[in-house]
């Protein structure tokens, strides 16, 4: 299963697809991000697991007051900061509905963890909506011409029913990235 993260590195946040199995996070990073940057020289990260709120404000800026343990960046926001040292990097060419994609397989162990924040709050349709246009405008570099246009109706459909069911703050980032989809 891959869930949804923020994933820090040096002066640098992102929403990121992690999977986790027994100690490990294995990540998927597309060629030319911030992220995939910095892996390939920096050898520690974390994976912050926050609400969807969070994850789409990492899409959009990496400034943030960053806490640090042992010089790793994490997001004091989160509900729970794990860890991780790079044990392995695998490249590979990737070919989907969106095109073909250079990646970068990093799988990192566990070296500690932070549980910050245990406020429970309630799923809101607008959470997993507000999750996939994210996803959605970090791939625009990546999607082929002529699926643009298709994935734009799908952002402007998903922005159509958080403004029924979200809040003035998943309002406010839909919009944003409605605004900055590009063709």
């Amino acid at each position: 299963m891959i869930y949804e993260a923020v994933v820090c590195t040096k002066n640098n946040k992102a929403p990121i697809g992690v999977s986790f199995k027994d100690n490990y996070a294995i990540l998927r990073l597309f060629y030319g991000s911030h992220t995939y940057n910095n892996l390939l020289k920096e050898n520690y990260f974390s994976v912050n697991i926050v609400d969807p709120i969070e994850l789409v404000k990492a899409l959009i800026t990496d400034e943030d007051d960053y806490k640090y343990y042992k010089d790793i960046p994490y997001i004091d926001r989160a509900y729970l900061s794990i860890f991780y040292k790079v044990t392995e990097r695998k490249f590979l060419v990737k070919r989907d509905i969106y095109g073909e994609s250079k990646l970068m397989i990093i799988k990192g162990k566990e070296i500690g963890r932070i549980c910050l924040n245990k406020k429970i709050k309630p799923y809101c349709r607008a959470d997993g909506l507000l999750v996939e246009m994210a996803i959605i405008y970090s791939r625009l570099n990546h999607i082929k011409d002529d699926k643009k246009e298709e994935f734009k109706k799908d952002m402007e459909k998903y922005y159509g029913v958080i403004k029924k069911v979200g809040s003035e703050e998943h309002k406010k980032l839909a919009k944003i990235l409605i605004e900055n989809f590009k063709h």
